[in-house]
């Protein structure tokens, strides 16, 4: 497993018919399959399992007499037998494929996200430089400059307001016209 690669791959994939097809896995039982697929998903997991009759039935928790009439040369087709364990280099080559894929994607990911960031920075010449003025519109009235602005003590209002004022101090009083309305009430 690589430095960058924290967890294992949950899974391995497998296509049935490429099993279906083998000669060797044809003429196992019903029990030498089983035992297989138990095997393949151990050493998927754990990389290996004992080779010994008597640790792998402990290691399986099953009985040794049965360890001893499945595991054939059948399934020994599928295994390899490597410092007293047996292993899968099927799945180990497998294992070694998703970890090379991985860590060329990683390396491009890490590559391309380099030139993204070289490319940013060559294009920012500095921080004010990068920044969008905001139009009349995004701002709020302390963003304004001060020529946009009478001042507000002096009972003049601001520019932008004079022709809402204008009309406001045109039209008849409205609470007047309220009262009439609902006559007092």
């Amino acid at each position: 497993m690589s430095k960058h690669q924290k967890r294992r791959a949950p899974a391995f994939q497998e296509y049935a018919a490429d099993i279906l097809a083998n000669s060797q896995y044809r003429m196992m039982s019903l029990e030498e399959k089983g035992l297989l697929h138990v095997l393949r998903c151990e050493c998927w997991v754990n990389d290996q399992v004992p080779a010994q009759h008597d640790d792998l039935a402990r290691y399986l928790g099953v009985e040794l007499q049965k360890i001893t009439a499945c595991l054939t040369p059948r399934i020994l087709t599928f295994l390899k037998l490597e410092d007293g364990h047996l292993i899968c280099p099927e799945l180990n080559a497998y294992r070694a494929s998703l970890i090379e894929r991985s860590n060329k994607l990683s390396a491009g990911g890490s590559k391309g996200g380099k030139k993204t960031q070289e490319k940013n920075k060559s294009n920012q010449a500095s921080l004010e430089a990068s920044l969008k003025p905001l139009s009349r519109a995004e701002t709020n009235k302390e963003e304004m400059k001060l020529d946009d602005f009478r001042s507000l003590d002096k009972g003049s209002t601001n520019q932008l307001l004079d022709p809402w004022v204008e009309e406001y101090e045109a039209s008849p009083d409205a609470s007047i016209e309220y009262i009439n309305a609902s006559q007092g009430v």
